[in-house]
């Protein structure tokens, strides 16, 4: 059955033009020039018979046929993506492509990653670490591990272990201020972090010390920058435990007061809802799970 369809090399042009409303940043994306882009989406237009786009003198806007038509075309785009996934790792060697943040990879998962390999030597493993949360509509990624409340529309999400916050420096750090006590937390320098308010104050809270003032404090803009800060001497900084332990182990960082607190989110791996049966993501998180490391 013949069907009245543009030619299909357009969605994929029209989409990134209409999600990033430039036909320049589009033809940058996609490799083609903007005159390429803007005449294709003029055949586009031509084909279904109204125009998509409110062209400006500098630049275009989506109108409001292109929105309702941009959904659509997303839809089927990554319908036709998780299609051809689907088939490839039916047909072809089973693979992992695995988004996860720095110390996960580098506490966690890589020092005991030949384990796995020795279990499963058919699965391929890929793990790309970043800060930015890897958002599986639309990036090549099969499994994220993502620190939250498991809340997340559109995805499985399978808990892993809850979290513990501890106060962690160097051990040179502990004496020079001779650490002993939090009523200490005042008087030496807070490694903090910029995308959290008040993560020290909400930390010290829950031990009922109450407007602490922070008089020497430097601060990072993620996580995994502050951890290293804190292995240079730099300050105390707030370490998720477990997922610490090797540095704790390694006598990288200690816990000079000896005491944690629960956080109020938990770690997670998060799937695509058509991969709840894919064996390759079970057969991995099951291993994970079973991680000393990853003992409280």
């Amino acid at each position: 059955m013949s069907r009245k369809l543009p030619a299909l090399h357009l969605f994929n042009i029209f989409e990134s033009a209409a999600r990033l409303e430039s036909f320049k940043l589009a033809s940058e994306e996609l490799f083609i020039t903007p005159s390429a882009v803007s005449h294709q989406i003029k055949s586009l237009e031509e084909f279904i018979g109204f125009e998509l786009f409110i062209r400006k003198s500098r630049g275009v806007k989506v109108n409001a046929a292109g929105k309702i038509y941009l959904d659509y075309v997303q839809q089927s785009l990554a319908l036709l993506e998780q299609g051809t996934k689907s088939v490839k790792s039916k047909y072809l060697s089973p693979s992992l492509k695995i988004s996860t943040f720095p110390t996960m990879a580098a506490n966690v998962i890589i020092p005991q990653l030949n384990s796995f390999q020795q279990a499963h030597d058919d699965i391929d493993i890929r793990i790309e670490t970043g800060m930015s949360v890897a958002d599986l509509r639309y990036e090549d990624f099969d499994l994220a591990i993502r620190i939250g409340h498991g809340d997340w529309e559109g995805v499985e999400a399978r808990k892993l272990m809850d979290i513990q916050i501890a106060a962690v420096c160097t051990e040179g750090f502990a004496k020079k201020y001779n650490l002993t006590d939090l009523s200490q937390l005042g008087d030496v320098p807070l490694i903090d972090l910029s995308n959290m308010d008040n993560v020290w104050q909400t930390w010290a809270t829950r031990f009922d010390i109450n407007d602490l003032a922070l008089k020497h404090k430097l601060t990072f803009s993620n996580y995994d920058t502050a951890l290293q800060a804190a292995e240079q001497g730099l300050g105390l900084a707030l370490a998720m435990i477990p997922i610490e332990n090797l540095l704790l182990e390694r006598k990288l960082l200690i816990n000079p007061f000896g005491i944690t607190s629960q956080y109020a989110l938990s770690l997670y791996a998060v799937y695509r809802k058509e991969d709840k049966d894919r064996h390759e993501i079970h057969c991995f998180l099951d291993w994970l799970e079973k991680f000393p490391a990853l003992e409280n």
